[in-house]
């Protein structure tokens, strides 16, 4: 009778553990034998450790080599951990012989912000690609070799946000946006795709709101608006969405289908209803979320908003209360992760017998 699978985890993490919800969802899937092994591996982490990129690779095969995955599971690798496709066909070629999977949990243009050499050898040996848009994305990983694509769409982990709370009545804003915007080449008003309508959204609820509107985000892009008040630590975002009735953003990429920042299911999962920019194939995806609106310009958007306010506090709470319900049952990152997994196994492995360890 043959095993679980062995994975091996690749986390894209400045400090080791930065990827709270993957790493929480794998070792839930090991605890209740949906894996046989698992093991992380913080590639940025150790390279940075051993100082010397060749030592970092030779350590990466030799770790692989000694647990024997079925699977490694790569995450948002790029030019910051070079690789090419010889190296990557000596880790696929380990006596295990595993599947190399890739999650992209970024977006990229057709033109600004492309795939790195890195992560287009990635996708070209890869057996499998996980993506959060399609469309033009999806073409240019099948273009760079990708044999298999499927969307799985950003997530959220209950260890920083979706936190207990008592959901306050009154709240310090009505709105709050969670964006950075920086210029590209430091010329100011050349922003990424979605910048200038960001910027766009952001002054059509100060005008409308005043005071009790505000962004919270790095970039220079926001320098000299009164209601931009910096930066704050990833972390900290659910107090701040949970200071207001509602979220709202403008995505960048708006052209890229089916594609949401993670925005989506963090404002959701705190409780709180959010506003974002439709992008094409919306209402597959996301159709049917109690809480979330999308619009198609600033002005739109400034009109919903003052139709979630003039709801009753009790209705708004009751609103942002079945939000993060849903996004515990459908976008928490144990279900997300979770999905990927079934997904691997039934793309992957179809042949193989799968029982618990």
């Amino acid at each position: 009778m043959k095993h679980a699978l062995r994975l091996f985890y690749l986390p894209n993490e400045g400090a080791e553990g930065d990827q709270v919800g993957p790493r929480h969802a794998f070792e839930r899937a090991l605890a209740e034998g949906n894996l046989s092994a698992y093991q992380a591996y913080s590639y940025l982490a150790r390279a940075k450790v051993l100082g010397d990129h060749r030592l970092a690779l030779e350590e990466l095969l030799n770790t692989a080599r000694e647990f024997a995955p079925d699977v490694i599971f790569v995450q948002h690798i790029n030019d910051r951990y070079r690789v090419d496709q010889t190296y990557l066909k000596q880790l696929k070629a380990i006596p295990s012989k595993p599947k190399l999977v890739v999650w992209e949990g970024d977006a990229y243009g057709q033109f600004i912000k492309t795939m790195s050499a890195t992560l287009k050898a990635v996708m070209a040996e890869s057996n499998l690609a996980f993506l959060v848009g399609l469309g033009y994305l999806a073409e240019a990983v099948r273009k760079a070799g990708a044999p298999k694509i499927r969307l799985a769409p950003h997530s959220y982990d209950s260890v920083r946000f979706d936190l207990p709370w008592e959901p306050a009545r009154q709240r310090s804003l009505d709105a709050v946006m969670i964006a950075n915007l920086h210029n590209i080449k430091r010329i100011p008003g050349l922003h990424l795709p979605g910048g200038r309508q960001r910027k766009q959204l952001a002054n059509a609820f100060h005008q409308s709101l005043g005071e009790r509107f505000a962004v919270y985000g790095g970039g220079t892009g926001w320098q000299g608006k009164s209601y931009a008040r910096g930066p704050i630590p990833f972390h900290e975002q659910g107090d701040k969405i949970r200071s207001a009735w509602m979220s709202v953003t403008w995505d960048q990429f708006p052209a890229l289908p089916m594609y949401s920042s993670d925005r989506l299911p963090i404002s959701l999962a705190c409780g709180v209803p959010h506003l974002t920019n439709y992008q094409s194939g919306y209402e597959r995806v996301f159709g049917g979320i109690p809480g979330l609106y999308w619009f198609h310009t600033p002005k739109e958007a400034v009109d919903i908003a003052l139709y979630l306010l003039s709801m009753p506090v009790d209705r708004r709470m009751e609103l942002g209360m079945a939000a993060a319900e849903h996004m515990r049952r459908h976008f928490h990152a144990d279900k997300v992760y979770g999905d990927m997994l079934q997904i691997i196994k039934d793309e992957l492995f179809p042949e193989r017998e799968l029982v618990r360890a």
